[in-house]
């Protein structure tokens, strides 16, 4: 996607951005910030996005979830007392909830197979961009990009089943107490 392409695009999705914000929030300020992350995380993104194909519902979902983790911040900070015992009960749960979510993906990680898995480290990880990752592997910038599609697809599909098989066993167990 060209810089003329994403800022045409922006311009188009830049009033609905908002109007998300503002519904959330209800303030402007707020949300012209919602707006300006999801372009900063697009942005960041542009390489991958089809702009035929759900650009705006990606957008909008992801001003939502904007939203609702500034509101978690929010809600931690005002409950965030000087009581010793409650910050470090959020700390080891923030610390749990991390550990998990690194548990996650390693095992969708591991689903790939091993060149998936070295485009996704090298995109990833080390931040390289197409004609870099086809001069060290030799691979056709077109198929790395086709390829690390479908291991996108793979590592994020598989992380749905992981935590839809969570949230099941965690019903399970409140129906067998009740």
């Amino acid at each position: 996607m060209t810089p003329q392409e994403f800022e045409h695009i922006a311009q188009m999705l830049r009033p609905r951005l908002i109007s998300v914000g503002r519904d959330f929030f209800g303030h402007s300020t707020e949300a012209e910030d919602v707006a300006q992350e999801v372009f900063m995380r697009l942005w960041v993104m542009r390489e991958q996005l089809d702009t035929q194909h759900g650009l705006d519902g990606l957008a909008i979902r992801m001003a939502k979830n904007i939203c609702v983790s500034e509101w978690r911040k929010r809600q931690v900070r005002k409950t965030n007392r000087p009581d010793n015992a409650t910050r470090q009960e959020a700390e080891q749960y923030s610390m749990l909830e991390d550990s998990d979510n690194l548990r996650m993906l390693a095992e969708a990680l591991a689903c790939l197979s091993t060149t998936e898995r070295k485009l996704f480290r090298m995109r990833q990880e080390l931040e390289m961009d197409l004609p870099q990752m086809a001069a060290t592997t030799g691979i056709k910038p077109r198929s790395i990009s086709a390829m690390l599609s479908a291991a996108r697809r793979k590592v994020l599909e598989h992380i749905m089943k992981q935590s839809k098989q969570t949230r099941d066993n965690k019903e399970e167990g409140k129906h067998e107490r009740h």
